[in-house]
């Protein structure tokens, strides 16, 4: 017994031994606090034992959170939470509609089968539905101070239509509504597979801030991503999309977004939604779309139709008389005014600097801005203003020199021309000391009026007067534009990085002017050659920076710009003689055919298959193929979730090295020819004065 419960003891101490050791061992590991071990993040907390602020990590230190280990603590899955939230919200609310669809059938004035809400009859719940941007107008929410207005009801039967001020939509399925909060919660936001933290969200949108909103002032900057997220979840996303395009931590942020937020404009744009919101969203979707390989898969153009439809069907052209566009009593007070112009402004600057970019002409009328006498403020107050009088100025050039000329140029419509280019020049003046003084910017912009108007030189016959003079000021002008780009880039710390698509377009079409010109046999020795060769190598690493996915755009008119400065023989692309300049091939693109027409001369040759031989050589411009469009909801490679192709450059180059290595192996065959046949000479002119040594007389018996 003695013996047995001697070695019982010896066993208890021995196990104790052991659980004490592997205490020790499990105590001498290096934990993670509560905080860092629910991020998955490395924490560098040096002890266990925490017991003053000094003791925190550094994490917890910086965020003011409260470091602590607790023994039990188990990591929670938070960040399915909000989508599990999203999920049942959207169904209770496709529930309730059904119902309200339901029980509100009978009440409809016609045999259709219009989706109305429930019947309202105070004006307090007319007043909230107002309020819903995504469904409705835009109008702020009502403040106490604030002076109602009055709407008359005929029953309390008010179909949808009614309630929404709009014309009767049919039935289908509109995209999530909010209702606005006065104070909205900051959460997480999920939309599709994408979930954005809120420290995420905050990051984002003050990256849109910081780089983008100067460019477009549209939104206000005071108010948070949240409340954006409140009147319109598509102008959120999109807010979030446009800053994506350089968040270096989240490379493949901007594929998913585009893709999903893609779907989530045509969605709305389905639901009828005619809402300011909305408009605003596809006003910056249309200023920085998603990055693409080609042109003819680019709704921008598109979308710039619907945004300037809606805008007129809203009746932001009239905000003064918005009840005109309206089924109930409609007043706009000073603030909402203020709000409907600007969109209005924005709108317009949009879709002209979109036309000009792509080299098509805007068929929709574009408006005067509503006149602001009837408010205290006033219109040269609007942060758009100067903008707007230079893309004005711009639109007047195209409606006043896009018309169709007969090639060579001959004729009464060419003579016209030359008064036209004297008048539109001295408004440019004119509208230049108006806007002396400002930004940096708006010296850019400035700069792309003046290449936008001199760019039709180029359609001119090389007979008309004044045309030497004219080219070189063509190529002044193109000069000065990529060199301000360039300092621009270095000043502001990211021009190329976050200037507005219609930015690059104009850049792009500044350096063909100045290929153009340079490579031209006769301007060649009469312009700085040197300088223009440098600055036009130069640009190319500019739109390499602007380039935002592999293949894109950017990157691939950058690739065909180094492709022609390669080029042994530099006139295949601005010719021999002074009548070679003018272009022949395209002249339909407005000031951006010089790209086009530079693009067909790419393509016509052997190196047409370097880039795009699987039929998106079509960088800028092209055919679609008989039977096929466009598809918009996979506007890009990108856009569709699949990644971007890389084999288009390294193709070029492949192609551009074998190129160059064929002309270098030609001409070493060439000269070799060369000293064979002069050496052959040579011998022979040596045989023929020994013969002459030997006959002096020139004997023909012997010769």
């Amino acid at each position: 017994m003695q013996s047995s419960r001697r070695t019982d003891d010896e066993s208890g101490s021995s196990r104790t031994d052991f659980g004490a050791d592997q205490a020790d061992k499990m105590s001498s590991r290096r934990k993670a606090c509560n905080d860092c071990k629910q991020q998955k993040l490395r924490c560098d907390l040096t002890s266990a034992q925490v017991l003053t602020v000094s003791d925190y990590c550094s994490r917890c230190r910086r965020l003011g959170l409260a470091c602590r280990i607790d023994d039990g603590f188990r990591r929670t899955r938070k960040r399915r939470q909000p989508t599990d939230l999203e999920s049942e919200i959207q169904s209770l609310r496709e529930q309730l509609r059904a119902s309200q669809s339901n029980t509100s059938t009978s009440s409809q004035h016609n045999g259709t089968d219009w989706p109305v809400p429930a019947p309202v009859g105070t004006p307090g719940v007319v007043f909230n539905t107002l309020n819903q941007t995504d469904t409705g107008l835009n109008f702020s929410p009502v403040r106490p101070d604030s002076t109602p207005v009055s709407i008359d009801f005929p029953d309390a039967t008010t179909n949808d239509a009614d309630l929404q001020c709009l014309t009767t939509r049919p039935g289908i399925e509109p995209p999530t509504q909010h209702h606005a909060s006065p104070f909205p919660l900051a959460r997480p936001r999920a939309l599709g597979n994408i979930i954005l933290q809120i420290e995420e969200i905050d990051e984002l949108f003050n990256m849109y801030i910081k780089h983008n909103h100067p460019y477009l002032p549209l939104i206000d900057e005071k108010k948070s991503p949240h409340e954006y997220y409140e009147r319109s979840d598509l102008l959120f996303w999109v807010i979030m999309a446009v800053a994506a395009r350089r968040h270096k931590s989240q490379p493949t942020l901007l594929p998913r977004l585009a893709r999903n937020v893609t779907d989530l404009l045509w969605k709305t744009l389905r639901s009828m939604s005619h809402s300011i919101s909305t408009i605003r969203a596809l006003c910056l979707l249309c200023t920085w779309p998603f990055p693409t390989s080609s042109s003819t898969s680019d709704p921008t153009f598109m979308l710039v139709g619907i945004m300037l439809q809606m805008s007129t069907q809203m009746g932001l052209h009239c905000a003064f008389d918005a009840q005109d566009f309206a089924k109930v009593p409609l007043k706009l007070d000073t603030s909402e005014y203020s709000e409907w112009v600007q969109t209005w402004e924005a709108c317009n600057i949009v879709a002209i600097s979109v036309s000009i970019g792509c080299g098509l002409p805007l068929f929709s009328q574009v408006y005067e801005s509503p006149s602001a006498s009837q408010f205290e403020s006033s219109s040269s107050e609007s942060p758009f203003y100067l903008r707007l009088q230079i893309e004005r100025f711009r639109l007047r050039v195209s409606l006043s020199l896009a018309r169709p000329m007969p090639t060579g140029g001959e004729g009464a419509l060419t003579r016209e021309r030359s008064m036209m280019y004297h008048l539109l020049n001295l408004d440019l003046d004119e509208l230049e000391k108006e806007c002396s003084g400002s930004c940096d910017t708006e010296a850019w912009y400035l700069l792309a009026a003046r290449l936008h108007l001199q760019a039709f030189y180029l359609f001119d016959h090389s007979a008309m007067e004044g045309y030497k003079d004219r080219i070189v000021g063509l190529f002044s002008t193109a000069y000065n534009l990529v060199d301000l780009g360039q300092r621009l880039n270095a000043r502001l710390q990211g021009f190329f990085n976050h200037c507005p698509f219609f930015c690059y377009q104009t850049y792009v079409n500044a350096a063909f002017v100045l290929l153009k010109i340079l490579t031209n046999g006769f301007f060649n020795p009469i312009v700085d050659a040197k300088a223009g060769k440098q600055l036009l190598e130069s640009s190319i690493t500019g739109l390499r920076q602007m380039s935002v996915a592999n293949n894109d755009l950017p990157a691939r008119l950058g690739d065909i710009i180094g492709f022609f400065c390669a080029l042994p023989d530099p006139a295949v692309v601005g010719g021999v003689t002074l009548i070679d300049l003018q272009l022949k091939q395209v002249r339909n693109r407005l000031s951006m055919s010089v790209v086009y027409d530079s693009l067909w001369t790419w393509r016509s040759g052997p190196h047409s298959m370097a880039v795009g031989h699987d039929g998106e050589g079509d960088v800028t411009a092209g055919e679609m193929p008989d039977g096929e469009a466009p598809r918009p909801s996979a506007a890009s490679p990108i856009s569709s979730g699949e990644p971007v192709i890389e084999s288009g450059r390294m193709k070029f180059d492949e192609e551009l090295k074998a190129m160059i290595a064929a002309e270098a192996k030609a001409k070493v065959e060439e000269d070799r020819k060369a000293a064979k046949a002069a050496a052959e000479a040579e011998a022979a002119a040596k045989w023929a004065a020994e013969e002459l040594k030997k006959n002096p007389r020139g004997d023909q018996s012997q010769v």
